[in-house]
């Protein structure tokens, strides 16, 4: 081994780049029991985990039923984009990813973590991962959109609900976010004429901008998926009663959401926890019952979550969608 200098070279980048991962996942499991014993010294933690009980199980089970459909239609959502750049594979087959990236999300240091994993169950191979990964940034960003979008319709409704700065960020950032989506068949020809051998390079990723349908199709989706989650956490709210109206919470939600998706905590725990506290506040909700709302979405998700666990036990990530 002395002998060879590239064999040492490739352990030592190896064994370099494992110690960066351990690194970044001990530091985001820090921030994130840093932050829920913070939170947790400051309020009474008897009322947080009586007040669990004060949710009646129909309330529970609704709640589940809505985050589990709006689940199912993410999947959807999922593979119609991934079709859309030359992926096939039956629907149930990108339902058993998804719920595997899910399970998988809980545990992995960041809300996106899972998605590490569904692009490579839909790649199989080193020359797909690109797009296979591009699918799941699309169907992202996509959820992220309608997610504003239904956030700035309930400011517009409700204006009164929210600060001010934050109804002018949820609908500075729709109207961006929607322009964007919308300009980009522009973008795409001033490429071709400016810019030819980029243009070509991009194709494939603006792919979708030729396929109006798929956007329409997927936008539909995200829109009746976030209305799911959204009133999943209403439903969780209304059971504790919480004395918030719908359009606070289709308001504040994704600016909580938001937060979870930054890489420096695991799943967006203690984040999340820390955003509810914050926005609930400013509806006089005691910080006791909006941890509780917090940790209780965060059980739905989970509970959700397990159906992939089992999944991936019984094996059905292993089951690849080929090329089209």
């Amino acid at each position: 081994m002395a002998g060879n200098p590239g064999l040492l070279k490739q352990l030592s980048d190896v064994a370099g780049t494992k110690a960066k991962a351990l690194l970044k996942a001990v530091f985001r499991a820090a921030v994130s029991i840093g932050l829920l014993l913070w939170l947790f010294r400051r309020v009474d933690v008897g009322s947080v985990f009586s007040s669990f009980g004060a949710i009646a199980p129909g309330v529970w089970c609704s709640a589940f039923a809505l985050y589990l459909l709006s689940q199912v239609l993410s999947s959807i959502r999922w593979s119609i984009l991934a079709r859309a750049l030359g992926f096939s594979g039956r629907m149930i087959t990108y339902l058993k990813f998804y719920f595997v990236g899910m399970f998988f999300s809980l545990f992995l240091p960041s809300a996106i973590g899972g998605d590490v994993l569904k692009t490579f169950f839909l790649a199989r191979g080193e020359k797909k991962k690109l797009k296979a990964g591009y699918s799941i940034l699309c169907d992202r960003l996509v959820g992220l959109w309608a997610m504003f979008l239904l956030g700035a319709g309930a400011v517009i409704i409700s204006p009164q609900e929210l600060p001010r700065r934050f109804g002018a960020m949820l609908l500075i950032t729709a109207c961006a976010m929607t322009f964007g989506v919308l300009g980009m068949p522009l973008v795409k020809k001033m490429l071709a004429i400016f810019f030819p051998v980029l243009s070509e390079r991009l194709d494939s990723m603006l792919v979708y901008w030729s396929h109006p349908r798929v956007i329409a199709s997927a936008l539909t989706l995200s829109l009746m998926l976030q209305f799911c989650g959204m009133y999943a956490v209403y439903l969780l709210g209304h059971g504790l009663g919480l004395p918030c109206t719908p359009e606070f919470y289709f308001s504040s939600f994704p600016l909580v959401a938001l937060l979870t998706i930054l890489p420096i905590s695991l799943s967006g725990l203690g984040i999340r926890e820390g955003g509810f506290v914050y926005f609930m506040g400013l509806k006089h909700v005691p910080p006791e019952k909006a941890i509780t709302l917090s940790l209780g979405f965060f059980a739905v998700q989970a509970a959700a979550a397990l159906l992939g666990g089992i999944g991936f036990l019984a094996g059905v990530h292993r089951e690849g969608p080929k090329d089209a």
